[in-house]
């Protein structure tokens, strides 16, 4: 097997720990990135914005994953950010269909990121690969994401991700930042489904998909077993603050400082990840307590 891979947006939280994992695999890793600056692997310059790349030696690569797009939390949601957030991940997908369709390369596989949020807000319903998409511009954002992939050069493996656990970013160290301070916060009435995945179990289905028959198709990357937004906020706390203190924090006054982007908390997606368990990958952190733990190396006080 050809273990060559490049990442388009390697740099970023899934990027960097897939690097590790792949490169301790004894994996050749390049990153298409923006920035020429210091990596652990060779970086090849592009700007998708311009539909251009400095080196096209990327294409002797075997696979690529494509984990580049705009944080759709880094800042209020304007027209202009909601805009940025869709361009770059659709000139992204335009810069490599062109290239892949018009010069000659060794890229047998691509991997590409999706999120959860193409379902939408959705209660209790328990969602699989077959449903459609939801409503609001994170579903919107996800429909057109995955939509610039259709009929590419090469047929493509998607992923729609939950929220990623991991202690050196994410949404993680935001959750637990009140903690520090004595607080635990609920947001909302705590009743809305958290799909969440462990870094490493996101980057272990990447691999699996690589080093497997696995060719086309669509899986939500989540762990087995989602929880409510109120568990979530209690496991967290017993395991890293438990002497915090729980309070709440209505819906209606993150709706009025968050405006639109309050579904990033707000909104219930309750996923299954029956469909990548049928391809035999198995998960090494099912349930939440046995992540936690594992991120902050603490036994819990429960």
């Amino acid at each position: 097997m050809n273990k060559s891979v490049v990442i388009a947006g390697g740099s970023g939280l899934i990027g960097n720990r897939l690097t590790q994992m792949l490169m301790e695999k004894d994996y050749t890793v390049a990153w298409l990135s923006r920035n020429p600056g210091d990596s652990p692997v060779k970086r090849f310059v592009w700007n998708p914005n311009s539909n251009s790349t400095s080196d096209n030696s990327w294409l002797k690569y075997q696979t690529l994953i494509i984990l580049s797009g705009e944080n759709i939390a880094a800042q209020s949601w304007t027209n202009a950010f909601k805009n940025k957030i869709i361009d770059s991940r659709l000139a992204v997908a335009k810069t490599l269909r062109s290239t892949l369709s018009s010069e000659n390369h060794y890229i047998t596989k691509v991997i590409a990121a999706s999120a959860i949020g193409f379902y939408g807000d959705g209660g209790d319903q328990l969602f699989t690969e077959k449903d459609g998409e939801g409503t609001g511009f994170l579903s919107y954002t996800t429909k057109k994401w995955e939509e610039a992939y259709y009929n590419f050069p090469i047929d493509v493996i998607t992923f729609r991700i939950g929220v990623v656990l991991a202690k050196s970013g994410g949404a993680l160290p935001e959750i637990g930042f009140p903690m520090k301070f004595g607080t635990a916060p609920t947001l909302g009435n705590g009743k809305q489904f958290v799909s969440w995945i462990h870094i490493d179990d996101i980057c272990n289905m990447i691999i699996h998909s690589i080093e497997n028959n696995i060719t086309s198709g669509v899986y939500n990357a989540v762990a087995p077993e989602p929880v409510t937004h109120a568990t979530f906020i209690s496991t967290l706390k017993n395991i890293i603050a438990p002497r915090s203190i729980p309070m709440i924090v209505p819906a209606f006054i993150l709706r009025l400082l968050l405006k639109e982007k309050s579904a990033i908390v707000l909104d219930s997606t309750n996923v299954s990840s029956n469909k990548i368990s049928t391809t035999e990958f198995n998960f090494k952190f099912p349930d939440l307590k046995s992540a936690l733990k594992n991120i902050y190396g603490k036994q819990s006080k429960s």
